[in-house]
């Protein structure tokens, strides 16, 4: 009985140690999903953002390409210009200055006069290509200062995506290892469960044996007491037959005139009262 109890003792004492260790996993475990939950929305608004960064990229190399293609088209432009021209620029230029001035300050014949505005006409329309190529050069610049630009945005763009997918990556291995804390919590939750279970079944099965041996105890300390109190009366019996024995003896010593011992005296008080005085 006492083993029995000390083995239930010492199984409550497992399950109150296990009882506390779930208490602390299921604790842990709601921390891990809330952690999940936190970790889950904030890569998947990474994610979301990534996406939106990446579709911004795509565009502005999209509009780049565009840009290269529209300064490739002008290039060409250029060069379809400049092949109608096999002369310098400067020179129309250095020209159109002279015969200008002369034009402007020398008295010329009807002749030189209409010559000279030929030679200004001809100078200015052959200047209107170089005109036409300026205007081609400025929208050039234009078109590659727009280039740099998206150029510039989808760099500042990738690099964005590149710092949005490592702060995503950092919640999603936060994410794994809450999955992996979780599924060993989960494990190791199954297990005492069980191991709970296995320690109950003990508990009842100690608990069982504890009221048979207990009653198995009971009927055998009344059985002990019962022979006990036939022995102390079969003690009993065997002194009353000797005192008896002893009284009788003693009577007959009186009727013969005897004189009794001191026993056979006391056996004839507990039997029969107090003799004579002259018994002794």
């Amino acid at each position: 009985m006492r083993n029995l109890q000390e083995q239930i003792d010492i199984n409550y004492q497992k399950l109150d140690r296990l009882r506390k260790r779930k208490s602390e996993i299921l604790t842990r475990l709601e921390e891990i999903r809330k952690s999940i939950e936190t970790n889950r929305a904030a890569r998947d608004e990474k994610n979301k953002l990534i996406a939106e960064k990446k579709a911004l990229r795509d565009r502005l190399h999209a509009e780049r390409a565009e840009i290269s293609e529209k300064i490739k088209e002008l290039l060409e432009k250029r060069r379809t210009i400049l092949s109608n021209v096999d002369y310098h620029e400067d020179e129309l230029m250095v020209q159109l200055k002279e015969i200008s001035w002369r034009y402007q300050t020398t008295t010329l014949s009807l002749d030189e006069d209409r010559r000279a505005v030929q030679k200004i006409s001809e100078l200015e329309r052959r200047l209107v290509y170089f005109k036409k190529v300026k205007d081609v050069d400025q929208e050039i610049g234009r078109k590659r200062a727009r280039f740099d630009d998206l150029r510039n945005q989808a760099n500042a763009t990738h690099n964005e995506v590149i710092a949005l997918a490592d702060e995503s990556k950092g919640y999603h291995e936060s994410l794994i290892k809450g999955y992996e804390e979780r599924s060993a919590l989960v494990s190791e939750l199954d297990a005492s469960r069980k191991v709970m279970q296995g320690l109950r079944e003990e508990i009842d099965k100690a608990k069982d044996e504890l009221f048979v041996a207990n009653a198995q105890f009971k009927v055998a300390k009344n059985q002990m007491e019962q022979q006990k109190a036939e022995q102390l009366a079969e003690q009993a019996k065997l002194i009353m037959s000797k005192k008896s024995e002893l009284a009788e003896k003693a009577n007959v010593k009186l009727k013969n005139g005897g004189r009794v011992t001191f026993e056979e005296f006391a056996a004839m008080v507990e039997t029969s009262g107090v003799p004579g005085s002259n018994a002794i």
